[in-house]
């Protein structure tokens, strides 16, 4: 918690803007913390030109850090059947099938889980392990993580010093899970 709070701190000074790059972009492999409180708070206080420079900083990191994500399980599956994992190699035909229905759904996918509070690494990992198409994925990540980041900085710039405290509401929290129990009835309905 400490480390976070160090994080957070040095976020308001003159690295905020790598710190948030840095974030934004391991954020979409491994880390555990999203970029979102880096962006409101070098949003905060900040002119309309910074504000919309710094999503697209965040955006295009956070994309980008997908794409490494994508080839990351991409590889992963290619060692799997390599070195013959049986829990991949004994699935093939089910992967397959896989692939064919999120091949049909990556767009709109994508789109769902760069926006909801879903990790999207996990997202991203599985698609290069299912080795859906490429630019479905890549269009759906930009405009996902596009707006998630523009509604972020946008409530950041508006609200300024008040925007911690809409971050920590309970509305806020009630429209995440929302967002969630949407993806997850959207995806059961569509596979079932």
């Amino acid at each position: 918690m400490k480390l976070i709070k160090k994080i957070l701190d040095e976020s308001k000074g003159p690295k905020a803007l790598v710190i948030m790059g840095v974030v934004s972009f391991i954020e979409s492999i491994f880390f555990i913390i999203p970029p979102d409180p880096f962006l409101g708070l070098i949003c905060i206080t900040k002119k309309i030109k910074k504000v919309l420079y710094n999503i697209l900083i965040c955006t295009f990191l956070s994309v980008l850090g997908g794409c490494i994500a994508y080839l990351l399980g991409e590889k992963l599956f290619e060692l799997a059947v390599h070195k013959d994992v049986k829990f991949i190699t004994n699935n093939i035909e089910q992967i397959s099938q896989l692939k064919i229905r999120l091949n049909n759904e990556t767009f709109w996918l994508m789109i769902t889980s760069a926006f909801t509070p879903l990790p999207f690494k996990i997202f991203c990992i599985s698609a290069g392990l299912a080795k859906v198409s490429f630019l479905p994925f890549l269009l759906g990540s930009i405009i996902g993580r596009g707006l998630r980041f523009l509604l972020v900085g946008m409530l950041a710039y508006k609200y300024g010093t008040k925007f911690e405290e809409i971050l920590k509401s309970k509305k806020v929290g009630y429209l995440m899970i929302g967002l969630i129990s949407f993806l997850i009835i959207y995806l059961y309905y569509k596979w079932k």
